[in-house]
């Protein structure tokens, strides 16, 4: 509800909020008063007018006000009236009052006499609810504040009006070496545990650098959390969800995907670093072979429009004898016919010497119909494929290779075995990419026509009030979207697998050798002669039938 005050002040009262206020608060900002308890807070007595272009609330019940951040943006500015004797379960209200808005600037007011030690407990207290914005005020012209980094430090302020206050400050500008609590999931290439040359643990992958880098922008250092379970029986984001709601760590190293959490769970994700597709990873192509080369040379079209060519010009021929001299006329058909034939035996044999240095690929796969009617098969695990909507398995299961065990799927596709497709994600396609690079040619491609899911959403499992929250999402717009880092460290990813020992570079293409033509490739030319041949065969016969007919009948 908006505030109505109808009280005038005297004068000796704009004391701390006619000096503060006009700094702190801007003029988009909204004025929100919490007094729980009702006690008697000087704010109360303010002139409407220190504040007339600012939108006001006033919550005097003793719970939560739920709507806030339904109804309202981060520009608000609270003014917190709290007792000496409640103080606890008040700021606790005041806490999830401002759930998702634990960033927005606070100015407590205590009734009584200014104590150090209750504002050592009160922003204690703030701190535990990760309020960090927060400054105390006991009816004196002292503001208490505190500092987090390295360490808890309670902090002093006498304000006048000759000095500008400085209550509120940029908590994470310089955490001054304060370690940040990560626990890596150890899952390559997110996070890969190995041990250098002096035998000491070492944890690289694009995840880690990722929250390496930016505890370096926060000026901070990492204390790592390694797993505590060896084979946990559910998934490691359980585990490491429950790490961050009781406050052990700070944050889950794993690429949680957010799609498919329920409601109550996006609290506990990030802002996504990056978005992935879900495809099909399909064996290159195999070129065509040299027997079936002869068909791209000269097909039946091209071979019926040359017959057709030679036959109009035997057809024009007699109307050229009666224009021409006779001499001329069949020197110009000579002609024509030897350079008819130079320019076809010339051209043909020149495509086939194209064809044979770089024969071209069978056709290509561009849907799931085209993958049916192949011999090929997607090896793909179990589960993941009946997640698939009814329609789309009834229609393709044919094209599938089901398996319950992962490490059957990986065995396959990290060895490259080109007998079957493998389901991919475009995070994992990166890193397979950077190590075909190493092969004489490539082995497997990645296809966006078959894909299962697009632009699916990634990010770190953190606290749900985390004071990391904001700072963390504005590194990821600035620093990673931005410059595409995420995408350079996936890449790099795979040299720190093998820099591990997780993975060897090794070409599993294999070699293309160059044979001579053997008499099994010209089965096209032997055909093709056998036809006409027998073509010519029968030609013979029938003028030797005929022949012998009209012999045989005049013999008669």
């Amino acid at each position: 509800m908006l505030a109505n005050f109808s009280l005038v002040p005297a004068p000796e009262l704009f004391d701390l909020y006619g000096l503060v206020l006009p700094f702190l608060v801007p003029s988009e900002t909204t004025v929100f008063y919490f007094n729980p308890s009702s006690p008697s807070c000087r704010w109360e007595l303010l002139q409407r007018s220190q504040l007339y272009d600012h939108p006001q609330m006033v919550w005097q019940r003793a719970e939560v006000y739920s709507n806030l951040y339904s109804r309202h943006n981060s520009h608000i500015f609270v003014l917190a009236c709290l007792s000496r004797t409640f103080y606890e379960w008040q700021l606790k209200s005041l806490a999830t009052t401002l759930t998702r808005m634990r960033s927005v600037r606070v100015l407590i007011e205590m009734e009584g006499e200014e104590s150090f030690f209750l504002a050592s407990q009160v922003l204690s207290l703030c701190l535990q609810h990760s309020m960090l914005n927060v400054g105390l005020y006991f009816r004196s012209f002292s503001v208490f504040s505190y500092r987090v980094f390295p360490y808890f430090k309670l902090i002093k302020q006498r304000i006048s009006e000759e000095t500008q206050p400085l209550i509120f400050t940029n908590q994470l500008v310089d955490l001054g070496g304060y370690q940040l609590r990560v626990q890596p999931d150890l899952a390559p290439p997110n996070s890969i545990l190995y041990r250098d040359l002096r035998g000491e643990n070492r944890i690289s992958g694009f995840l880690w650098q990722f929250i390496l880098t930016f505890a370096e922008n926060l000026g901070a250092g990492i204390e790592i959390l390694y797993p505590p379970w060896s084979k946990p029986k559910v998934s490691t984001n359980e585990y490491m969800i429950e790490l961050t709601r009781n406050g052990s760590s700070d944050f889950g190293v794993t690429p949680g995907n957010i799609m498919f959490k329920h409601a109550e769970r996006f609290r506990d994700h990030s802002y996504p670093f990056m978005y992935s597709n879900w495809c099909t990873m399909l064996p290159m192509e195999k070129p065509l072979g040299t027997n079936s080369l002869f068909t791209h040379i000269l097909s039946c079209g091209s071979a019926t429009l040359l017959a057709a060519m030679y036959l109009v010009c035997f057809l024009v021929r007699p109307a050229l004898i009666r224009l021409l001299k006779i001499i001329i006329c069949n020197r110009l058909m000579r002609l024509f016919s030897r350079l008819f034939f130079l320019a076809m035996v010339c051209g043909c044999s020149a495509q086939l010497l194209s064809l044979l240095i770089s024969p071209p690929i069978r056709s290509r796969i561009h849907s799931f119909d085209d993958l049916l009617g192949s011999s090929l098969k997607i090896f793909g695990m179990r589960n993941e494929f009946y997640f698939q909507e009814g329609d789309f398995r009834a229609k393709y299961a044919a094209a599938f290779h089901l398996t319950d065990s992962p490490d059957d799927l990986l065995d396959h596709r990290n060895y490259f075995n080109t007998s079957w497709a493998y389901t991919i994600t475009s995070i994992k396609w990166l890193v397979i990419e950077a190590q075909q690079r190493h092969f004489a040619h490539p082995v497997f491609r990645f296809s966006e026509d078959l894909c299962f899911r697009w632009g699916s959403p990634y990010s770190l499992l953190i606290a749900q009030e985390s004071i990391y929250r904001e700072r963390l999402h504005h590194y990821i717009i600035m620093m990673v979207h931005q410059s595409g880092l995420i995408e350079h460290w996936i890449t790099r990813s795979f040299y720190d697998m093998v820099k591990a020992g997780r993975i060897t570079i090794k070409d599993y293409s294999l070699p293309r050798r160059v044979q001579p033509i053997q008499l099994q490739d010209l089965r096209l030319c032997w055909r093709v002669l056998g036809t006409l041949l027998l073509i010519s065969f029968a030609a013979f016969a029938l003028e030797l039938l005929l022949f012998y007919t009209n012999v045989f009948l005049n013999s008669l």
